[in-house]
């Protein structure tokens, strides 16, 4: 396996070296964001954020790019087939101005902590009822 992650790890460092840092337009559209088909990493790249697959061994291979168009806003501009090409991705925002899910061509996604507990409260064990003694 070792091999097949250092082929991973060379096509990030790849992609830094030939896009560059992040702008300052892009930098904080960054983390990992969960949905209903897993994990998505938000992974800004010199002007452009690559929504990485962190489950695959090259996260980068297949990244939809999206284009940042306004401070909360942005575009999938390069995608493949299953990513939704055209399609707006947005961040929304809670009442302290921190980023609280990722819409991504209409997926929401959250992060880790606050996916486990929406799925905890929507799908909480529920008490069972406890049939009463016959006398």
């Amino acid at each position: 396996m070792a091999v097949l992650w250092l082929d991973g790890v060379m096509h990030i460092l790849r992609a830094f070296e030939s896009r560059g840092a992040p702008t300052r337009r892009v930098r904080d559209w960054n983390g990992r964001w969960w949905g209903t088909f897993g994990a998505v990493d938000l992974v800004p790249v010199g002007n452009r954020v690559l929504a990485a697959t962190p489950q695959l061994l090259n996260p980068f291979m297949d990244a939809a790019e999206i284009e940042v168009t306004g401070r909360n806003t942005g575009q999938i501009v390069l995608a493949s087939g299953f990513h939704s090409h055209g399609q707006a991705v947005r961040r929304v925002r809670n009442k302290r101005g921190a980023v609280s899910d990722i819409w991504l061509a209409g997926s929401n996604l959250k992060r880790e902590g606050a996916l486990a507990a929406e799925i905890a409260r929507r799908y909480a064990p529920r008490r069972r009822r406890r049939p009463k003694a016959s006398s």
